[in-house]
């Protein structure tokens, strides 16, 4: 019933300005829920963070046999329990299961269920997206791209946001994303990952959301980099900095700040195309408690993605 009201409200905010932003309504539903009944509201925001794009997860391949699975789902286990952190935003799930399997410690767990579209390719599983956490939360919701008009614009998969409620800070929004990939050149490309960040402005007007003054997070892989000058000019993350928001690892030097290791064939560089941005709201809510923000690179990490982690902790943590 509730994300059904909320359908309705998108329609009737897009009709109001179909005039400078004429966006047709994507597929707003529930995501798949994994939670524990109950639950108590946290005293405070969680204070360990960390966006990771796992790679086909799990068998870091689409092909991958029932060994690479298993073998790549006790690898995700271990290095997350080396972080423990205490909220996980996740791309490139395919298995709902194996999350739940590698990442138990988080028990309320958010996956969305795309499915592929008409240009996409329908032999492959769709790359989904999660969001898991050690506390309960309000609400979690997926906002899906699946069944919009096929133009050149077309944003791929769509998002994930999650709400907390807190006894002693109010309200925290997240969102996790993994937007339009280079392949088919960046000028065509950027154009579907702006769509995107459009229908992401959207969702906060729809959910009454103002970033200047709320707290909204997005991590994820962007598939744009904040180092590399070539995509200065694409307004996806570079949009969003113009506004307030901040990098939490803008001021991690090269090459500690790349998040994407290069390929073996030596086809594609290092790059950084996984963040997570904080809201000029968000920051301000956390006023004095200063946050710590790294790149965990590791040569044995089971992934082409080495994860950001992020903590809110008043102490000083060391990088993992």
């Amino acid at each position: 019933m509730k994300v059904g009201y909320y359908l309705l409200l998108w329609v009737v905010g897009l009709g109001e300005s179909q005039a400078k932003l004429p966006l047709p309504p994507p597929v707003l539903r529930e995501p798949e829920l994994s939670q524990p009944a109950g639950g108590a509201v946290p005293r405070e925001l969680p204070q360990r963070w960390m966006t990771w794009n796992l790679q086909w997860f799990p068998g870091r391949n689409p092909l991958a046999s029932k060994t690479e699975r298993e073998r790549h789902e006790a690898a995700v286990h271990f290095w997350l329990n080396r972080f423990k952190p205490d909220v996980g935003m996740f791309q490139e799930v395919l298995n709902a299961g194996a999350l739940r399997r590698s990442v138990r410690e988080l028990p309320w767990q958010a996956v969305t269920r795309f499915d592929r579209a008409e240009d996409e390719e329908k032999t492959l599983l769709p790359q989904n997206l999660a969001i898991c956490s050690r506390v309960p939360w309000q609400e979690a919701w997926e906002v899906n791209f699946e069944k919009l008009p096929l133009t050149l614009d077309r944003p791929v998969r769509g998002f994930l946001g999650v709400e907390w409620k807190t006894q002693r800070q109010g309200s925290w929004t997240a969102y996790v994303v993994h937007l339009k990939s280079n392949r088919g050149g960046r000028e065509v490309t950027s154009k579907r990952r702006e769509r995107a960040i459009e229908y992401l402005r959207q969702d906060w007007q729809r959910r009454g959301l103002v970033p200047g003054t709320d707290a909204i997070a997005v991590g994820g892989d962007f598939n744009c980099s904040l180092k590399n000058p070539d995509f200065r000019k694409e307004k996806t993350v570079w949009g969003l900095l113009g506004e307030g928001w901040v990098s939490v690892t803008h001021d991690v030097p090269w090459p500690k700040g790349a998040t994407v290791r290069p390929d073996k064939e030596g086809k594609y560089p290092a790059t950084d195309f996984d963040a997570i941005l904080l809201s000029p709201g968000w920051q301000k809510k956390i006023g004095s408690k200063r946050y710590q923000a790294g790149v965990w690179q590791n040569s044995n990490i089971p992934s082409d993605h080495w994860p950001i982690w992020l903590s809110f902790s008043r102490s000083r943590i060391a990088s993992p």
